[in-house]
Formats: C-alpha cells, structure tokens, sequence
C-alpha cells in the first residue's frame, strides 16, 4: 500500500511541481479559453453594422425607412449619399462590416400609385455571421415597412378604421419561440465547445506526457505495470472532472452563461469523456515513439475533431463519408450533449453518448494496459 501512495504523491508532484506545464495544461487551459472567447463574444450578437444610406427619393416615406433602419439594433447609418454608385466605394473602403441601403428616386410615388418600389441592401459577404444578421434584419425591417405603410394606405383609401386594417395587412399574426438561446447569442453557442476543446487538448498532452515520463523512470518496477496506468489515468481523470466544473463556473458566474442539467447528468457525460479520452490517448502516446510525435498528432486532431461534431455545423447535414468520420471521435458525443445540457436543462443522446464514451474506454483499457507494460 505505501508504494501506492507514493506512485500517487509522485505523479501529483511531477504534474504541479516538476513539469507544471501538465497542470497547466490539464487544470487552466479550458478556463483560459472560457475568459478569453467569453470577452470576445460577451454582447453576444453583431450589432450595429455600419449603413451608408443613398437616398435618392428624400421624401417623407424613405425618411421613415431609414430612421427604421437607424433604430433597430443591428445597424448604424454613418454615411449618406445621393449616388449609387457611391456604395460600391464604400463597401471597398470601409471593410467586411458594412452594408449600404439603396432607395431609388421614384420610391415614394410608386408606393403612393399603388406599384411595387424596389429597394436594395448591399451587405459585403465575406464575413458569413455579419452577412447572415444583417440580411435577416434587413428583411425584418422591410416586413415591418411594408405592414405599416399597407395599413396607412388602406386608412387613407377606404377609411378603414386603423384596427379593421391592420387585420386586412396582417391577417395572420406569426410568433415564434427559441428553447435554450432565445436571443441566439453566440456566447452562449461558442464558447462551451472552445472550453471543451481546451480541456481535451490539455488531457491529451498531459497524458502523453506521463507516459513518457514513465518510460525513462525505474523506481516504481515494484507495482504492476497495469497498476500503474490505472492510477495514473485515474489522477488524470479526477483532475480533469475538476477542471470541467472550474470551466463551467467560470463561465457561469463571470459571463452569465447558462448551466443547467443536474450535478449527475454533468458527471455522467464528463466523466465518461474523460475515461474514453484518457484510454485512447494513453494507448497512442504508448504506440508512438516519443512526445512530440504524439503532440503533433493531438494537435492535428483537435480542429477536425471539432469541426466534425457537429457543434458548429450540423452532423446530419455532412456528407456520409464525413460522417463517418465525425462519429469516430469521442468528441462528437461529448460537446454537442454538453451544450444542450447547459442550455436547454437536458439532452436526448445524453445516456446514449454516455454508454458510448464508457464502452470505448473499457474496451481500449486492457490495450492500453498491455501496451503500457510493455513500454514500461
């Protein structure tokens, strides 16, 4: 029993003291990554895109358009201009936040006839999250022109009372609601899937990490190889359920970030991961050569792992090929369910994925036992 405390009392020394970088890794990455893109996306929606307005018409009904522009939340007109062409310049000059509404000269007498007037949004695209808010707002606000100016119109034309014609330009009354991000905050859509990818990247080093620090000690030969990697990933293990609670306090009560689901639920799913991910990461670490090999790879694994699991873009609407592929990282069944977890209270895969993750450890537990023993 003394030599297992000692093996214990070494591996915390060598992770806080002789070669802090794995506690750093294992124990601050992931709340590293939550303060960081936390502060990034802390408002949480783009706002305020920058609006030239080319008013060529300058009459009372393009006024109320552009003041509707100017009071939603998701531009700001800061340039004017009578020439269209001048929105082709602005666009160049200004950069990839910007948008310029064109209304044309006979807008308000086509509306006052009775026919159709065009209008145009010029959004620059290559920043798809600015171009996606803004078009949608745009048509928003143009939804809303068009309901107000239909209803003043009937007034003006029928004497229709203003309720009798509100329900003639809106005969059916539309709402919708969102469960879990109502507001579609990018916060809270991002940023738990960059502190789950920290906290995988910080166990895979670290577990590399004692593996071969192991290979070149000889001092424990007297517990069983197989021991030994069961204690170790187990200290991995442990340390790494910590650093998910920090992870998701920290993000909690510094940025607000919803954290639902019970006590339970956020062991089970984690807990799992974290046993998958320390079996298969030990049994690479102990079939490469040497550490940075094996930090090559994990790196290199990182962004497809997350870009595949469909915490970004929706698994199901992948290739089946890429599919695939999605569903051979561990990953794919952790930070999707995580997020819902967090969000929504609950999580459909949650006990699905938590067998899964459980049955990929077991099963590469006695590999890696084996392989361990061999290499130490």
């Amino acid at each position: 029993m003394k030599d297992y405390f000692y093996f214990i009392k070494h591996e915390l020394a060598d992770i806080f003291i002789h070669d802090a970088k794995r506690g750093i890794l294992l124990m601050l990455a992931s709340i590293a990554y939550m303060l960081i893109f936390s502060w990034l996306y802390l408002f949480g929606v783009v706002k305020e895109v920058p609006l030239l307005i080319v008013d060529q018409s300058n009459t009372a009904l393009s006024r109320q358009l552009i003041q509707a522009f100017d009071d939603s939340d998701s531009f700001k007109a800061v340039s004017y201009s009578n020439n269209w062409q001048d929105a082709e310049d602005w666009l160049r000059s200004y950069g990839r936040h910007s948008a310029a509404l064109i209304i044309p000269e006979d807008f308000a007498e086509n509306i006052l006839s009775d026919r159709q007037s065009n209008v145009q949004l010029i959004i620059e695209g290559s920043n798809i999250i600015v171009t996606s808010n803004s078009s949608t707002a745009g048509m928003d606000i143009i939804r809303s022109f068009n309901a107000q100016t239909t209803q003043k119109l009937l007034e003006r034309d029928v004497n229709q009372v203003p309720y009798l014609a509100k329900r003639r330009t809106e005969p059916v009354s539309f709402n919708y609601r969102i469960l879990g991000n109502p507001q579609l905050d990018y916060l809270h859509f991002f940023v738990y899937g960059l502190g789950l990818v920290a906290l995988q990247q910080g166990l895979l080093l670290s577990i590399a990490a004692s593996v071969f620090t192991h290979r070149r000690q000889e001092r424990f030969t007297l517990l069983p190889a197989s021991m030994r990697w069961i204690i170790s990933s187990g200290i991995y293990f442990t340390l790494g359920l910590v650093s998910y609670a920090l992870c998701l306090l920290v993000g909690h009560h510094f940025f607000f970030l919803p954290l639902k689901g019970s006590l339970c639920e956020h062991i089970a799913i984690s807990g799992a991961f974290l046993f998958c991910l320390a079996q298969v990461g030990g049994l690479i670490a102990c079939l490469v050569k040497d550490e940075l090999l094996f930090s090559r790879i994990s790196i290199f694994y990182t962004v497809p792992a997350f870009m595949l699991s469909g915490y970004t873009w929706p698994l199901e609407a992948m290739p089946l090929g890429i599919q695939i592929l999605g569903y051979i990282s561990p990953f794919t069944y952790f930070a999707p369910t995580v997020r819902q977890l967090c969000l929504n209270g609950y999580s459909s895969s949650l006990y699905s994925n938590t067998a899964i993750l459980f049955m990929i450890g077991l099963v590469s537990l006695p590999f890696v036992c084996k392989v361990y023993a061999k290499k130490n």
